[in-house]
């Protein structure tokens, strides 16, 4: 027979909330909780970021717990139930069938694209709301889901919104970009940037001149760095995850191919201090259109040196993404009064934040799309990344044409 100290550390060694399983009505008397899942791919090739996500809902519930919990529901405390999905969509599904199963009352995550098409589906099939911390992909939303919430921007606003400041720099610092090189990975994430980009850059005088998909996993991309020397491109636009984008700038160093700009779209690295660390002075110089905070927010400042303390690791998007739908789903779980998730659904669909560490508000459209989210322009300066464009956020000025490889190694 299994005692309950038994039960108890068999649960929480499954990563499993006991709050909402074993003996609750113990648990419960002692501290009132609300049970809300989390996915994120914890091992597997997105491992690195998917820790990142999860530290920083982490970060955010411990923050919301220590300042009261959830008022309405009597100062409840939000109680995790952590799943790692693998980086695999199978495990992912699995995941949120374990989450109906456990009663969670919403879910967050799961940082990609092709693993959030997955875990949406099954919490439309389960009436769970899924607040989205990244994924990208247009078509997430695009499938008359009502219980798909994403606060940050899709593939096609970031895109949109990129080529409208890159556009912007072009007349004010009359630069002359005209042949361009699209280099994406080949899944949903950077096949619907490339898409959009391939149809707004002529919009703003320039030409795709070569496009090129590579594997995510790819371990060398010389042949297409091959092809980017060939076009004799003014610029490069990757749209990828961080090990290819950290492997396009090194080989692009090491065959000294130089171009007027590299100018990502969501890039893997461009906006990574991580890869700062990882690769020195061909940092510097790099553009990307990303994900990133409100840098004259007064809070923004307190808020990164928690992070930074709690896990000894300096700023990165997916955390900050991860933190701010923590707080979303905060906002909407204190409006719907009960653990109840249609109450929260509907909740989250009259979400209207205004002073959050985004550089946009929070609202959600009939798709469950933030509307007003954008991306910003930034740009590594001396070991420094700053945002650049547009001029209400910008820290610096951009650098536009950059020196050539043999001028900065």
């Amino acid at each position: 027979m299994t005692t309950r100290r038994e039960f108890l550390k068999t649960a929480a060694g499954a990563g499993v909330a006991t709050g909402a399983l074993g003996f609750p009505h113990v648990l419960r008397a002692q501290a009132p909780e609300v049970l809300v899942g989390e996915t994120h791919p914890l091992t597997g090739g997105l491992a690195r970021e998917g820790n990142l996500g999860k530290q920083g809902i982490e970060l955010a519930v411990n923050e919301i717990n220590a300042a009261g919990g959830i008022k309405s529901m009597g100062g409840a405390r939000i109680k995790l139930m952590v799943l790692d999905n693998e980086s695999k969509p199978p495990v992912a599904i699995s995941t949120m069938e374990r989450f109906k199963d456990a009663g969670a009352v919403a879910v967050l995550g799961p940082y990609a694209s092709g693993l959030a098409f997955v875990t949406t589906q099954e919490a439309e099939k389960y009436r769970i709301p899924h607040v989205l911390d990244v994924a990208v992909a247009d078509g997430i939303t695009e499938r008359g889901f009502k219980y798909t919430f994403r606060v940050g921007p899709n593939a096609g606003m970031g895109a949109r919104t990129t080529v409208e400041y890159l556009g912007g720099l072009t007349r004010e610092m009359r630069l002359g970009l005209k042949r361009v090189v699209l280099i994406h990975e080949d899944g949903l994430f950077g096949k619907s940037t490339a898409d959009t980009l391939e149809k707004l850059l002529p919009g703003i005088g320039m030409q795709v001149i070569e496009r090129i998909p590579h594997s995510a996993a790819a371990p060398s991309l010389n042949n297409e760095v091959l092809k980017i020397k060939a076009a004799k491109a003014d610029l490069v636009i990757p749209s990828t995850y961080y090990p290819a984008h950290s492997l396009i700038i090194r080989t692009m160093a090491e065959q000294r191919v130089d171009v007027g700009a590299i100018l990502s779209v969501y890039g893997g690295a461009g906006s990574q201090y991580r890869f700062i660390k990882d690769v020195g002075k061909l940092a510097d110089y790099m553009l990307d259109g990303n994900h990133w905070y409100n840098p004259k927010h007064p809070r923004i400042k307190g808020i990164i040196a928690a992070f930074e303390q709690a896990y000894s690791q300096p700023f990165a998007y997916e955390w900050m993404l991860a933190y701010q739908s923590a707080w979303v789903l905060k906002d909407a779980l204190e409006r719907a009064g009960a653990a109840d998730r249609d109450k929260v659904r509907e909740a989250l669909t009259r979400t209207r934040l205004t002073d959050q560490i985004v550089p946009y508000p929070i609202t959600f459209d009939e798709k469950g799309q933030n509307p007003g989210a954008r991306t910003l322009l930034m740009q590594v300066q001396n070991g420094r990344i700053a945002v650049v464009y547009p001029p209400e956020f910008a820290e610096a000025k951009p650098v536009i044409p950059v020196p050539a490889w043999d001028k900065r190694l």
